[in-house]
C-alpha cells in the first residue's frame, strides 16, 4: 500500500465512523455513519473499482476524477458543506482500497419515500403531492442548468427531509453530462426508461426526465403501484382522467409538470459542462 493511500486511510478512519449498513445497490453499498469531531450523521457509499466511471475529457480539457464525485459537486456543492439543495452534498471522498469512498451528508429526519408518502395520507396529502412534485421539477431545472442528466429517477431513489419538507435525490451512479446528443446506451432502472428506448434504441436527456419525473408522479397517487413504462404502453396501466382535472391545491391542476417541463424539454438551452480552474484543481484526483 502506497504512503499517499495510508495517509487517505488515516484522515478517513479518523475523521469518521462507519456504523450500520443501510442500503446496497448494483453501484456499491451505503453505510450509516457519523463525522467524530461534531457526531454529524453521515452516509458512506462504497463503489467498487470497478464500477467507477472516469471523466478524462471535458470541454477540450483532461481531467482525473471520478464521475460522481464531479456530478456531486456540481449539483451538490462545496465539499465539507452541508447545503439545501435538492442533491446530497458530498462532504469528502477517498480512494481506499480499491474502492471510492463517498462520504455524504445523512438528514436526521430523512425517511424513504414511500414510508413518507404512508405518513401524510388524510387532509394534506394533496398539498404535499403538489410540493413534491414542484421540487422534483425545479430539482431538475437545477441539474439540467449545470449540464447534468440524473438518467435514475425514480421513488427509489429519493428520500424525504421531514424537519425541512425538502425533497432529496440520490445515486448519481447512473448520471451522465446533459447535451443535445442522442444517448444510445440506457443506464438506470428498465421500468422508467422512456418509451422511446423501447421502440427505437435511442433516448435524449430532458424528455427522459419529463417522463420520470412523470412516472414519480404516478407514484404519489398510486404509492401501492409501481410504475412500469412498457405496462404503460401495453395499456395494463390506466391513468385516471381525473387526474387531468383535479384540483390540488391553489387550484392547480394534478399534473403541476406541464408548468414547468417546457423549461426542461425545450425552453432551455442548455450546454456542456464546464469546471472553474479552482474546482478542476480541488478535484483532480490521481490514485
Amino acid at each position: 500500500m502506497s504512503s499517499a493511500a495510508n495517509t487517505q486511510r488515516d484522515h478517513f478512519e479518523n475523521t469518521y465512523t462507519k456504523l450500520r449498513p443501510i442500503g446496497k445497490g448494483g453501484f456499491g453499498s451505503v453505510f450509516a455513519g457519523i463525522r467524530n469531531e461534531d457526531n454529524l450523521k453521515v452516509a458512506i457509499k462504497y463503489i467498487p473499482w470497478k464500477m467507477i466511471r472516469f471523466g478524462r475529457h471535458c470541454n477540450g480539457k483532461t481531467y482525473c476524477i471520478a464521475l460522481e464525485v464531479a456530478f456531486m459537486l456540481k449539483t451538490g456543492g462545496v465539499p465539507g458543506e452541508v447545503r439545501r439543495s435538492a442533491t446530497v452534498s458530498l462532504l469528502d471522498w477517498y480512494y481506499l482500497d480499491n474502492q471510492l469512498v463517498l462520504v455524504m451528508e445523512r438528514p436526521p429526519f430523512a425517511m424513504d419515500f414511500y414510508k413518507y408518502l404512508q405518513t401524510i395520507k388524510g387532509g394534506y396529502l394533496q398539498e404535499h403531492q403538489a410540493m413534491v412534485l414542484k421540487q422534483l421539477v425545479d430539482a431538475s431545472i437545477d441539474m439540467h442548468s449545470k449540464g447534468i442528466f440524473h438518467r435514475d429517477l425514480k421513488p427509489a431513489n429519493l428520500l424525504m427531509d421531514i424537519e425541512h419538507n425538502r425533497v432529496l435525490i440520490i445515486d448519481s451512479g447512473c448520471a451522465t453530462f446533459s447535451n443535445e446528443n442522442t444517448l444510445k446506451t440506457f443506464c438506470g432502472t428498465s421500468r422508467y426508461a422512456p418509451p422511446e428506448w423501447f421502440e427505437e434504441g435511442k433516448y435524449e436527456a430532458r424528455p427522459t426526465t419529463v417522463w420520470q419525473i412523470g412516472a414519480i408522479f404516478y407514484s404519489l397517487f398510486k404509492e401501492h403501484q409501481n410504475f412500469s413504462t412498457l405496462d404503460f404502453t401495453l395499456d395494463k396501466i390506466r391513468i385516471d382522467p381525473k387526474l387531468s382535472t383535479r384540483q390540488i391545491c391553489h387550484d392547480q391542476p394534478a399534473p403541476v409538470a406541464s408548468m414547468h417541463a417546457g423549461h426542461i424539454a425545450g425552453e432551455a438551452r442548455l450546454g456542456p459542462i464546464s469546471l472553474s480552474k479552482s474546482e478542476s484543481e480541488e478535484i483532480c484526483l490521481i490514485y
